[in-house]
């Protein structure tokens, strides 16, 4: 409610700039710099953190809601194949596609096996409706040329 469809600042900046990534945070040394309690309500966070791993105190609590926006497999595989090869120092050779995809179905990930990120966030959208929200994206090409957000 506080901006406009004209003014918003998706229009100009990136989700990740808009919305805090908690992961990130989690791992620096000064902690104090990522205040919660600092951030105006509602507070929107990003994270790739799997429900299991959340707290109780966010899970258990009434105060926090939750929206799991699930990828398709194979998106997130080329996703992460490329991600990953961004980050791989340059004296090591890229990471093939082969293996990144036998490390996917293998469940070697940064953030677990794949199957069993989206199926705690989905059993428990089942279990607190009102509190998870759980949302499917893919892209499909429509037209040559053309992409489609479903």
């Amino acid at each position: 409610t506080r901006y406009g469809f004209a003014d918003h600042p998706l229009l100009t900046t990136g989700p990740h700039d808009c919305f805090p990534f908690l992961d990130a945070h989690l791992y620096e040394k000064d902690r104090s710099r990522f205040d919660l309690d600092g951030f105006p309500s509602p507070r929107l966070l990003s994270s790739h953190i799997p429900y299991t791993s959340l707290p109780n105190s966010m899970t258990d609590s009434q105060s926090y809601r939750f929206i799991y926006i699930c990828r398709d497999p194979k998106d997130v595989l080329v996703s992460t194949w490329l991600f990953m090869n961004k980050l791989r120092p340059k004296e090591l050779a890229p990471l093939s596609l082969e293996e990144a995809f036998e490390l996917f179905c293998q469940g070697i990930s940064p953030y677990g096996p794949f199957w069993d990120h989206v199926l705690g966030y989905w059993r428990a959208s089942l279990e607190t409706p009102e509190k998870i929200l759980f949302l499917k994206y893919e892209l499909r090409r429509v037209e040559e040329g053309a992409l489609c957000c479903c």
